[in-house]
């Protein structure tokens, strides 16, 4: 009895090792377990277009094996799960700070944080220079130039990024554009202040699982940059908090939590703003231009007594700032990438704004201004 228990329990074994050795296999085969929503290109099965490439061959099989293997996902996601509660990442993007906060790595912000990262003389006047010849550029044009700085999530919520704390009296990029700025007469929207005060009231303006601002921390920047619109366009009526229902519910999205593959796992609560009248925004398509690498926004409304926007900027205002709030106040606004500053002013020739918003999100001040312009014109 002893011996064919033995030899069942041995034999059992074998299965269920032959088993878990074959899944991916399987897996692999029938499709089973590979991720739809991947935030990458995967490898393509490898194709040779000519005999030397043969060589190439062993690195591109392996590549599209290593992408495409049965019950990856799982996989991956049990493995960015497990870290997480331990307090790891799984991917060098992210970082978890306290109480479970996710920080986005990319872009030098951690290193722009600390004061580790910051504007040469040179690199700072280069900035202003060239912001001032943009702006002299758009005022012959008729277009009113505003500068807004969108903080990063860590320089609102530095208690929970325990891990990187700035040293005393460290100062960072947006602190030595800040000063610069003001001995400058170019309009600029600084809105770290309001934001700090808002969250000293308990207010969220950023969240757990996502890099950017919430709808509350939006509406915040909106009505500081609407303040200086005002000077330029003072008929120009600002949305009020009287203009929205603000109820609490999940984010429509959090791009922390996606990278790790924990979108699902992860809840979050936030504020939503929902308009109470009736949109103004009548139609929105996404399109393209010759030569410009980014998509460009365009937004109908029926504001057709206001001033003609142009947004250059990034997902702080793609992902929130847009929607609700500016496209809900100017004439047929249009949206596009700065690029880092090298500008479609084609783009501006093209509408013939009244008013362009010049956005950078602060992980973006590592990178300098571009060429001047990028057109066949001097300021």
């Amino acid at each position: 009895m002893d011996a064919s228990r033995t030899t069942t329990n041995a034999a059992l074994k074998l299965v269920l090792f032959a088993a878990l050795i074959l899944a991916p296999s399987v897996g692999q085969l029938f499709k089973i377990g590979q991720s739809e929503t991947e935030n990458r290109t995967l490898a393509p099965f490898p194709r040779l277009t000519a005999l030397k490439e043969i060589k190439d061959l062993p690195r591109l099989a392996e590549n599209y094996v290593n992408d495409r293997f049965g019950f990856r996902y799982q996989l991956v996601h049990l493995n960015s799960l497990v870290r997480y509660r331990l307090g790891l990442s799984s991917d060098k993007e992210v970082v978890i700070g306290n109480d479970g906060w996710l920080f986005y790595t990319a872009d030098q912000i951690l290193e722009q944080h600390t004061g580790a990262n910051v504007f040469s003389h040179d690199e700072l006047e280069h900035w202003v220079r060239q912001m001032e010849a943009d702006r002299d550029w758009l005022a012959k044009r008729g277009a009113h130039l505003v500068i807004l700085i969108a903080p990063d999530k860590n320089t609102i919520y530095p208690e929970k990024l325990p891990d990187y704390p700035r040293p005393p009296g460290a100062v960072t990029r947006f602190d030595q554009l800040a000063a610069r700025l003001r001995s400058s007469d170019l309009d600029f929207v600084d809105p770290r202040a309001a934001l700090l005060k808002a969250k000293e009231r308990g207010l969220k303006v950023y969240f757990e699982g996502d890099s950017h601002w919430t709808q509350r921390g939006a509406f915040i920047a909106y009505s500081l940059v609407m303040d200086h619109v005002r000077k330029i366009f003072p008929n120009v009526p600002a949305k009020t908090i009287e203009d929205y229902d603000v109820t609490w519910g999940p984010p429509p999205a959090s791009d922390l939590a996606y990278i790790l593959t924990l979108d699902h796992d992860l809840h979050y609560e936030i504020e939503h703003f929902s308009l109470r009248d009736p949109p103004h925004e009548l139609d929105a398509r996404r399109t393209s231009r010759p030569g410009w690498g980014w998509r460009v926004v365009e937004v109908s409304t029926d504001l057709k007594d206001r001033p003609r926007l142009l947004v250059m900027g990034d997902s702080f205002v793609d992902y929130v700032l847009g929607p609700n709030f500016l496209y809900e106040t100017f004439r047929d606004p249009v949206w596009t990438h700065h690029n880092l500053g090298m500008f479609d002013f084609n783009l501006v020739k093209e509408i013939k704004p009244d008013l362009v918003i010049v956005e950078f999100a602060e992980r973006y001040l590592h990178a300098p201004l571009g060429m001047p312009l990028g057109t066949d014109e001097s300021p």
